[in-house]
């Protein structure tokens, strides 16, 4: 099995083809390498958490609206947080 950024990579490559399934315009393409070399140019990514960083202990509305602590969670063991924005 393929490695994260291996896999990633693969999926970068597929999407920026253009092919089906994603079907990306070369315009959305070039605008998303443009917003990300600005956001870059912030360094923003010299103050993001590095692998093995603590992040800071957070409380977050889930699906249901209901507030969850991170330190709750954390008692029941380790965390993995996903941040989906929903549907369009």
């Amino acid at each position: 099995m393929a490695g994260l950024q291996e896999r990633l990579d693969e999926f970068k490559k597929s999407f920026e083809s253009g092919a089906p399934p994603y079907n990306a315009p070369h315009e959305a393409i070039e605008t998303m390498h443009r917003a990300t070399a600005e956001l870059k140019a912030t360094g923003i990514e010299e103050r993001a958490l590095k692998v093995g960083d603590r992040a800071p202990g957070f409380t977050l509305f889930n699906q249901d609206h209901v507030p969850v602590a991170s330190a709750d969670l954390l008692r029941q063991g380790p965390l993995v947080v996903s941040f989906f924005r929903g549907h369009w």
